[in-house]
């Protein structure tokens, strides 16, 4: 088993969700950082969820810099952060019945039934502290460059709220980086909560989807074939529990276009190069444009519900009752938000050190002390 991800960033995840802790290290971040903590704990407030229409565990995540961090400011060395696991109740799973859409049956085959599954061990969305964790940090420093990273709820089911443009206000992103259900139109907010507590009180869950948009990200950064910008991101959005799909731009729909609908024609813009439209997402062979990159990512209902399952006992060989024991959550698009945002910093920061360069990169925090 691997959990090592990046190029020039490298982000490695440890733990399991009922042991003694999660954590992670991440190697070649710039050296001179001072280190926003309000930030990072704002982010991992978010990722906790609201208890008003997700299972909030009852605990704060509190991180430990254990490495590469001196008085605020980072060092240059590998940071490594845990997270000490506090609120844990250890449920035993039977393996003779795996639970259905978990992935309790395939760790027991790739691990020859030695992979703990408590809580979802080394599967479950608490692997995801480090990555938002990391990637507050990132996002912070993105900013230093003036480039930023912005998500809300796409949809919840058939509710969807508005799509991003091509402008973005500070205020804005503000906003939806701060929003424990982030929506651009409080109506479609305000429909979300009224079907989160109704789907909640059935026991059930439902899916949803999150966009995100990058904002500020030059022309030139990415690769084309097998290190694109959209690979590299998608790589790490699908290190997210329960994320089943990712799409840039117009996405899927292509599919069901004609090359004269979809077409991004080059502007000059007060002198700026743009495209006229924004469907390939701000990605072109692999590659930034300079317009907002655009991402759509999409979660699956939470497997974990108060209904029962029927289901193979392995053992038996017969169907049985299974009722999921442990956390419910009704929908994870309103927490996985702030997990979308930080993974997509996290890639972002990465190609962006490579189109840069780590020695050039480590100036820029010394150039924003002195201005």
């Amino acid at each position: 088993m691997s959990s090592v991800w990046g190029n020039n960033l490298k982000l490695s995840i440890f733990g399991e969700a009922h042991g003694t802790m999660v954590g992670g290290t991440l190697h070649n971040f710039p050296a001179g950082v001072t280190v926003n903590l309000d930030r990072i704990k704002l982010g991992l407030k978010l990722r906790q969820g609201s208890n008003n229409f997700t299972a909030a565990r009852k605990d704060e995540d509190r991180p430990t810099i254990i490495s590469g961090v001196t008085n605020g400011v980072t060092n240059g060395a590998p940071i490594t952060v845990i997270f000490n696991n506090k609120d844990v109740d250890v449920v035993d799973y039977k393996k003779e019945v795996p639970r259905p859409s978990h992935a309790d049956y395939v760790a027991s085959v790739r691990y020859n039934a030695h992979a703990d599954t408590s809580g979802g061990g080394h599967f479950s969305g608490r692997s995801t502290l480090p990555i938002v964790f990391f990637g507050m940090l990132c996002a912070d420093f993105l900013e230093m460059c003036n480039i930023k990273v912005v998500s809300h709820i796409k949809c919840i089911g058939e509710i969807y709220d508005d799509k991003f443009g091509t402008e973005f206000s500070d205020e804005l992103i503000e906003r939806l980086n701060s929003s424990p259900l982030a929506t651009i139109s409080t109506e479609a907010r305000k429909k979300m909560v009224s079907l989160l507590m109704s789907i909640g009180a059935t026991g059930n869950s439902i899916g949803g989807a999150v966009e995100t948009a990058v904002v500020g990200l030059p022309a030139g950064y990415g690769s084309p074939i097998f290190d694109s910008l959209e690979s590299r991101i998608a790589s790490l959005l699908f290190a997210i529990p329960a994320v089943k799909g990712v799409n840039f731009g117009y996405g899927a729909r292509f599919a069901h276009a004609l090359g004269s609908e979809v077409a991004d024609s080059f502007v000059l813009n007060n002198g700026r190069i743009e495209t006229d439209n924004n469907f390939n997402g701000g990605v072109n062979g692999g590659i930034s444009n300079g317009m907002p990159i655009l991402i759509s990512c999409s979660f699956k209902p939470t497997p974990s519900i108060k209904q029962p399952f029927k289901t193979l006992n392995f053992e038996t060989n017969k169907i049985v009752n299974l009722e999921v024991k442990g956390e419910h959550v009704t929908c994870l698009a309103p927490r996985g938000a702030i997990i979308v945002t930080s993974a997509v910093a996290i890639a972002i920061l990465d190609s962006y050190l490579e189109g840069r360069g780590y020695f050039e990169l480590n100036t820029v925090a010394e150039d924003t002390k002195k201005e």
